[in-house]
């Protein structure tokens, strides 16, 4: 059983590392805000634990955005809370009304500020802030979002630190998996007729894994912005990954119907080893990207292309076959800058073993 419970953790170790980030977030705000006197603590506390997230990049952003939203939401708050007297239940509520509506709508149009109306609702109808006053009460309140964002910040920093970049090789080697599998399947179209239902679900996985490639993308190129790392620019790898998965669309729309070639035509013969050669590329290069390592060569991708392509020329006439061989050599120009992108990655400077999580 605990055999297990180790080997279940050992699978799970960004997750375990995550959690002790947050609980160790939480503990230092608490004993902080303890030690500070800070009359509501449990903000800091809050804002702790809500900062901290998957990478540096992302604490930083979730510790901006709160930080933002609770001065707005606090100075807007005090400031109706101040003009608008409100000591019965109808002036509390024309009160709330007047601070809560347009703070509503600045989150709705800038989730950057979700915070905001939050803030200003407790400031109305706090208990404390009647007697510390609406100003008081805002800048306490602002004081302690503000401490738990520079703890859960540092936390990220220096506590089993989660850099951005090292999830960048895991992200793009979860979409490369989906992409081979989808060009297997695409391939196997071309010979014989498949499950529609079936691409469209790989299709799907292909969309979400690049979409979380995307994110991890925005918050590396956040940690490169504000200094916390000088690795490599990550754009151009979420940049070449939707390129290529824009070719295997255009494969796809051609490979909706099988060819009318014979099974044991050279045609066939060649797309089969072609779709062999492909997605163990993908596989490989994707493996090289989590593990920053050297991509593997395109010798033995090309020369199945140039073999594909050879039978495809032979037979004149066919429209869809010319639109197929166009899809195959965009699809040989992206891969050639995806080893370019994966050179780079596996070149670039990692600060630390620990800042690599599988």
């Amino acid at each position: 059983m605990m055999a297990d419970f180790v080997t279940i953790l050992s699978r799970r170790r960004a997750e375990v590392r995550h959690g002790l980030r947050i609980a160790a977030a939480g503990m230092l705000s608490y004993v902080t805000a303890h030690l500070l006197g800070l009359p509501q603590g449990y903000w800091a506390v809050f804002t702790a634990v809500l900062v901290v997230q998957g990478s540096v990049g992302g604490s930083w952003k979730a510790a901006v955005d709160r930080l933002a939203g609770t001065l707005f939401g606090a100075i807007y708050g005090a400031a109706i809370a101040t003009l608008v007297p409100h000591n019965d239940v109808l002036m509390l509520g024309i009160a709330l009304a007047i601070a809560l509506t347009p703070l509503a709508w600045l989150a709705a149009f800038y989730p950057s500020y979700r915070v905001a109306p939050i803030t200003a609702v407790v400031l109305l109808l706090g208990g404390t802030a009647s007697v510390e006053g609406p100003f008081i009460a805002a800048v306490l309140r602002t004081v302690e979002v503000t401490l738990g964002g520079f703890i859960g910040i540092a936390v990220s920093l220096f506590v089993l630190p989660a850099r951005a970049h090292a999830l960048m090789g895991d992200a793009a080697n979860r979409v490369l998996q989906r992409l081979a599998a989808l060009l297997g399947d695409l391939m196997e179209g071309l010979a014989t007729p498949v499950d529609a239902k079936a691409i469209i679900a790989r299709h799907d996985a292909v969309r979400a894994a690049l979409t979380a490639l995307e994110n991890v993308s925005d918050e590396a190129a956040r940690e490169k912005r504000n200094y916390l790392t000088d690795d490599s620019d990550p754009e151009p790898i979420a940049r070449t990954l939707r390129r290529v998965r824009h070719d295997l669309v255009l494969i796809g729309r051609i490979a909706a119907e099988p060819l009318p070639e014979d099974p044991g035509s050279p045609l066939k013969r060649a797309l089969a080893a072609y779709s062999t050669v492909a997605t163990e590329f993908l596989r490989a290069i994707g493996t090289a990207f989590a593990e920053r390592a050297s991509p593997p060569p395109l010798d033995g991708f090309i020369a199945a292309e140039r073999r594909v392509l050879e039978a495809m020329h032979a037979i004149k006439g066919d429209e869809k076959l010319v639109a197929l061989a166009f899809g195959f050599e965009q699809f040989q120009r992206n891969l050639h800058d995806l080893v370019r992108r994966a050179q780079e990655f596996a070149r670039a400077t990692v600060k630390s073993a620990d800042d690599r999580e599988s």
